[in-house]
Formats: structure tokens, C-alpha cells, sequence
């Protein structure tokens, strides 16, 4: 009888998987937290750039008073100095000497009038008496009244050598930067010769020729943007203060006077300055400044959102206006009443979402 061997193969199971119709699909980021502005429509200036050059509020060639020999130069060139801070100072000995003949001679004419003031009360009791004439008491008297009128001439002499000796220091007449020196320790200087040239910076004025045709466009108080080349990546605020009313008869120009305020001292005289004015009035699409995201290459972003994501797209910025950008897009679409972030643009990507927060 044949037999038969029954071979046992063990059976293996492959676990088999199912997708749950039940579980989701992994979640993106959460929408980035940003803060927006509106956009606005108004009638601004067409913008006009010109170029300019700085120059101190204040500048002057502070000069001696007094002559004499210089005996300290306290401020040297580059150092800034308050209003009545001594810059130079002359010496002064010859003066004391002055002042101290001045001060004995009155001393001695006071005592004259005292001793005179006496004689004439004791005339007077002589003349009631009968023992001395008119004519000598009138001669008492007048005396006193001389010796009163050397008395006020000593005493003006007294105050004119003090107030020369206040003068053998010389102050600055306000604050500011020593641009230039012009004396020296030992030097003799005459009255008159100037000390250090002074200048005030922490007001500059960019003088700015305008040709004639763009004048009309320019009135007194306008507001305008600053910029310059030595300072890039920074605008300040300025603010037209002088349109002097005489043409330059070459170029047919007129100087225009913007005040910047500098604070900060970074501003320096002779600067090169690009000013931008408003112009004739237009219609314009207003950003916050905020909402500008700065380009490497010059130029600049704006980021808007639109159902909830980023559209991010370059523009054009045609000129500022105190705190807002008049900007045209290169690409995409910008309206009135759109939002745009001031907060938060700088690491947006195109697309992505964001959750606006605090908006303006």
C-alpha cells in the first residue's frame, strides 16, 4: 500500500491595509498673522525730483571784540559746542591792570565827595551865621556836584573794562560744529579778526534751483521727501521754507529753500540731495509706507490679500506724501478699499495664507 506523506506548508499572512475613509489629510502651516491697511485713492501732485545741495541753518565767522594775544583755543575743528561756550580766550592782564586803576581812582573820589559833602554842611551853618559869603558857599557846593560828575565817569570806565574783559572770551553765539579754525594759541588777533567759523546742523536747508516752468507747481509749507546718496535706503521729511523771487539769468532757475530736520547730525554740508516735490495735482493709489516691501535691486513689493492668501506683485512708487507711497503695479491689481500688509510682509510667500489681525 502505498504511502502517502502529507506535507504541511505553514501558511503565511500578509496583513492587509486599509485607508479609514474617516482620517483627513495632513494639515499645511497655519495662516501667518499679519496686520493691513486700505488702500486709498486721492488727488495728489505729480511728483518732480530735482537735485539740491545742503547747507548749515547757521553759519557765521564768530570774530574777536577785543584785540590781545590768545592764550586758549578751547574748540577745535569738528567739535560740537553750546550756545556760550567759551572758544577762544585772549589774555586778560592788561585789563586787570586797567580795572584795578580804574576801581583805586573812584575809591579816592568817593572819599573827596565825603570830605566835600562835609565842608559844604558846615558852609552852610556858617553862612546862616553870617560868617562866610555867598559866594563861598556856592563855591562848596559846586565842588560836590563836580566831584559827583568824576564820580559817574569813573564808574563807567569801570564798567567798560569789565565789559571788554568779558569780551577777551570768545563765545559762540549758538550751538553748532567748528568747520574752520582761525587763530591759534600765541597769535595776535585784532578786533574784529575772525576765530573759528560755526555751523549749524541740526537743521539743514537744501537749496534746490527749480526751473521756471515746474514753480507754479511749488508753494510755501509744502511737504517733501529727502534723499541722499551718501544716506541710501532713507528718505527724510522736509519742508519747502524760502522760494527766493530772483532767477539765476543762465540756467533760468530759481533757488528753492527745504528745511530737513537732523536731529542725528548724519546730514552733513554739502551733501548731494535728491528732492521730490508733489507737483501739479492727480489722482493716485495711496499706500502706507509700512506696505512697501524694499527690493535688493532697487524698487519695491507690495503684498495684498485676496481670499484669505498673499498676492504679491512689484509697483512703482511715483513719490511720497508725508506718511503714505503714491505707487502704480507693474503687475497684478490694485484698487481702492484693497488690503495690504504693514506687518508681517517681509517673509510672505506668493499664495500663501494669512490671518489678518488688528487691521487698520
Amino acid at each position: 500500500m502505498p504511502i502517502f506523506c502529507l506535507l504541511l506548508l505553514p501558511i503565511l499572512a500578509f496583513p492587509v491595509f486599509a485607508q479609514s475613509g474617516g482620517e483627513s489629510a495632513p494639515k499645511g502651516p497655519p495662516p501667518a498673522p499679519v496686520v493691513t491697511a486700505p488702500v486709498q485713492e486721492e488727488q495728489v501732485g505729480k511728483p518732480l525730483t530735482l537735485v539740491g545741495t545742503t547747507e548749515p541753518r547757521y553759519e557765521a565767522a564768530v570774530a574777536a571784540d577785543e584785540e590781545g594775544r590768545v592764550e586758549a583755543l578751547a574748540a577745535r575743528r569738528g567739535e560740537r559746542v553750546e550756545q556760550g561756550e567759551q572758544l577762544v580766550r585772549l589774555r586778560t592782564r592788561p585789563l586787570e591792570l586797567q580795572l584795578q586803576e580804574a576801581l583805586a581812582r573812584r575809591r579816592e573820589i568817593d572819599a573827596r565827595i565825603a570830605q566835600a559833602k562835609a565842608d559844604a554842611e558846615r558852609a552852610r551853618k556858617l553862612f546862616a551865621q553870617k560868617f562866610i559869603s555867598e559866594q563861598e558857599l556856592q563855591a562848596l557846593t559846586t565842588e560836590v556836584q563836580t566831584l559827583r560828575r568824576q564820580q559817574e565817569q569813573a564808574g563807567a570806565e569801570i564798567r567798560l573794562v569789565r565789559d571788554r574783559l568779558s569780551n577777551m572770551a570768545v563765545r559762540a553765539p549758538f550751538s553748532g560744529q567748528v568747520m574752520e579754525e582761525n587763530t591759534e594759541i600765541g597769535q595776535w588777533l585784532n578786533t574784529g579778526d575772525p576765530v573759528v567759523v560755526l555751523a549749524d546742523l541740526s537743521v539743514v536747508h537744501v537749496m534746490t534751483p527749480v526751473p521756471e516752468q515746474q514753480l507754479g507747481g511749488i508753494k510755501m509749507g509744502d511737504e517733501v521727501g529727502v534723499r541722499f546718496d551718501a544716506l541710501p535706503g532713507r528718505e527724510f521729511p522736509g519742508e519747502v521754507t524760502a522760494i527766493i523771487p530772483q532767477a539765476d539769468p543762465a540756467t533760468r532757475t530759481f533757488p528753492v529753500q527745504v528745511s530737513v530736520p537732523n536731529p542725528q547730525g548724519r546730514i552733513l554740508a554739502g551733501m548731494l540731495a535728491r528732492v521730490t516735490f508733489s507737483g501739479n495735482p492727480r489722482r493716485a493709489l495711496l499706500i502706507p509706507k509700512d506696505a512697501l516691501i524694499p527690493q535688493p535691486g532697487g524698487g519695491g513689493q507690495v503684498a495684498k490679500v485676496a481670499d484669505g492668501r498673499a498676492v504679491i506683485f512689484p509697483v512703482q512708487v511715483e513719490g511720497a506724501y508725508g506718511s503714505r507711497y503714491a505707487v502704480t503695479p507693474l503687475e497684478g491689481e490694485l484698487a481702492p478699499g484693497d488690503r495690504v500688509v504693514i506687518r508681517g510682509n517681509e517673509r510672505l510667500r506668493p499664495g500663501q495664507a494669512v490671518a489678518e489681525k488688528d487691521a487698520q
